[in-house]
């Protein structure tokens, strides 16, 4: 059906035939102009009859509200987990405020009424904020200059005071209203997301190429590699900096999944050792693999997620030095890795069956484990009882089931990996968000998404049926939400400015923690596999730019930050490209916290990536 404005002395009307979708109220003083710039959106140009130092400009729906959302931070109200985060339409009374950086898409603001979903954003250049309120039942949306940030602003799990900018007086201003029939109820935010990602998008220069990358993360794997003195052997957590000493130094934690990913980097080098004959690598690999073997496996099948301390468990345990709760996203992660390093320890000459053996012990407690639902636990205690029940971070615990019935061909680890990906999926198809995936906050977040489109892709190779595909694009669509869509302006000689790093293709971690990281490379492989899957060229437009946001700032050696030379290979894991701290702190690189994850995630990205000249 099309969609016609009509101009009339109360504002402008957008009608669908005889039904009216919504309306710009007229302002004094004001003339309204739109021009249509694609299906279904235009251009909303307000001109003023003398230059004004503010301006709100309104979009009101006419049916009821029955979705909304900000893209990357606030999912209809935000209504699951704790702490600090954008709760609802505002706070004591006042609608919130976001200013256009802290948006996926420029000051984004998006409706669902019935059959018909509103956007209405900014200009990539920025320089204003939004707003989405209910009012007698419908959604108002609205763009402000200058910038402002209230009632209060979040930061890492406190509240600022409010932001009020200013600005030069002006008389245009301009925003984008995008309007689009409703195909899944709180799903039609993804066709607002194509258009908005075709218009702002860009050829995008690597810096690094995958040739130059394995380079850079191999050498600094092995700067965090440690063999301690109390016998336990493995990657360090992070690097981070030490003022007495001058210098950035290991914290001797060491990590099997999420941040630390023993498991999987020591894959990365298996497989560089079988590439280059480097025996360093293979004999690095092998011994932190060796050290998590014996020191963190478990008699029920689960195994210790963290080495900080000797390896006598039980003195451990009672000192409290070892934390007993055993999280999916490292458990996972690490028995998928396990499981993937015995048959390239095979390859390597040094047959390790003992990781296969502690990967499928992993993955038959999962299958003991699972509720009747297809759901697990987001965390346990090491005697196998349910530390914490809930969260999508769970499916995590999906990918090494696939790994396992791939290489022992038993049905039991493909129905259980099934059973738990319609668990999560229906789940996230219902609240139309997912959680608790970044282990710092529990709130809804992008990286608990992550594991769920690996498995959504994994369950169509297995079974050839469809509908895994479909599930697979309606989780990309909620991972765009978290990504930016365009780039960020810094302010003159913010750090973020002076290394010219830009935001475009990066994303927010989750509603409580809005800085950006690179994690979206984790998915890289996926969108380009659903490029190919479904012919649609925009994933792969989204996959080279989430892997170019994901590639800056990793030093050669020479990079310094705030007066530090980071180490050859490192890279900082996240920017503050919005309010995230102190409120002088805006556009702040983070303070120094080197970790691998993001190496990491790269390394597995090119080992799953058939042409690397996606990626060029």
């Amino acid at each position: 059906m099309s969609l016609q404005w009509k101009m009339e002395k109360t504002g402008a009307r957008l009608y669908a035939g005889d039904a009216l979708i919504c309306m710009i109220p007229a302002r004094e003083n004001c003339c309204d102009s739109l021009e249509e710039i694609g299906e279904g959106a235009w251009k909303w140009v307000r001109k003023t009859a003398a230059p004004v130092t503010e301006m709100k400009m309104t979009l009101q729906s006419a049916a009821p509200l029955t979705y909304w959302q900000v893209p990357s931070v606030n999912y209809n109200g935000n209504g699951w987990g704790s702490g600090a985060q954008y709760s609802g339409f505002g706070c004591d009374g006042t609608p919130w405020t976001y200013a256009w950086h802290r948006v996926a898409v420029p000051a984004c603001t998006y409706s669902e009424q019935g059959p018909w979903g509103v956007s209405l954003f900014g200009e990539e250049k920025g320089g204003m904020s939004c707003s989405i309120w209910e009012e007698d039942g419908c959604a108002r949306q609205a763009l402000l200059w200058p910038e402002v940030e209230g009632p209060k602003c979040l930061s890492k799990r406190c509240w600022l005071e409010p932001f009020q900018g200013s600005m030069e007086p002006a008389d245009t201003f301009t925003g984008i209203i995008y309007v689009c029939p409703v195909e899944k109820a709180g799903k039609g935010y993804g066709k607002m997301l194509d258009f908005a990602w075709k218009l702002f998008e860009r050829p995008v220069m690597m810096d690094w190429q995958p040739e130059e990358l394995a380079k850079l993360d191999t050498t600094f794997f092995r700067t965090m590699y440690q063999a301690r003195h109390d016998g336990l052997v493995g990657y360090s957590m992070c690097m981070h900096w030490d003022e007495r000493r001058a210098q950035f130094i290991r914290k001797e934690e060491m990590q099997i999944g999420w941040v630390g990913q023993n498991a999987s980097l020591s894959c990365t080098l298996l497989r560089e050792y079988l590439k280059t004959g480097d025996e360093d690598l293979r004999d690095k690999a092998i011994s932190a693999l060796d050290s998590w073997v014996k020191h963190a496996s478990l008699p029920n099948g689960l195994f210790f997620v963290s080495l900080i301390a000797p390896p006598d468990h039980l003195d451990s345990i009672d000192n409290g030095t070892i934390p007993t709760e055993l999280d999916a996203c490292n458990l996972g992660t690490g028995a998928l890795y396990l499981l993937k390093a015995g048959p390239l320890a095979e390859k390597a000459g040094v047959p390790r069956p003992e990781y296969t053996k502690m990967g499928l012990a992993f993955c038959d407690f999962a299958i003991r484990a699972q509720k009747k639902n297809g759901e697990f636990a987001k965390s346990y205690f090491i005697d196998g009882s349910i530390d914490n029940p809930h969260g999508s971070v769970g499916a995590f615990m999906i990918l090494p089931l696939f790994e396992a019935w791939k290489q022992t061909g038993k049905q039991e680890y493909l129905d259980c990996a099934l059973k738990g990906f319609q668990f999560y999926n229906g789940e996230f198809q219902q609240n139309g968000f997912t959680t608790a995936g970044a282990l710092d906050s529990y709130c809804i977040d992008k990286e608990s998404a992550a594991p769920l489109l690996r498995a959504a892709l994994q369950a169509y190779h297995a079974t050839e049926d469809w509908k895994y595909v479909e599930a697979a694009e309606d989780i990309a669509h909620y991972l765009d939400t978290w990504t930016w869509h365009y780039s960020i302006e810094f302010d003159e000689g913010s750090p973020a400015r002076m290394l010219g790093y830009d935001a475009y293709g990066g994303t927010s971690v989750s509603a409580a923690h809005n800085a950006q990281d690179p994690y979206a490379v984790y998915y890289v492989p996926e969108y380009l596999e659903l490029a190919k899957l479904t012919g649609k060229e925009i994933y792969r437009s989204r996959g080279r730019a989430m892997w170019y946001n994901g590639i800056q700032r990793i030093s050669d050696g020479s990079l310094v930050i705030e007066g530090r030379v980071r180490p050859y290979g490192s890279q900082d894991e996240s920017v503050r490209h919005t309010r995230w701290g102190r409120t002088d702190r805006r556009y702040h690189v983070t303070s120094g916290n080197l970790v691998c994850w993001m190496g990491a995630f790269r390394q597995v990205a090119l080992d799953m990536i058939e042409n690397w000249d996606e990626l060029r």
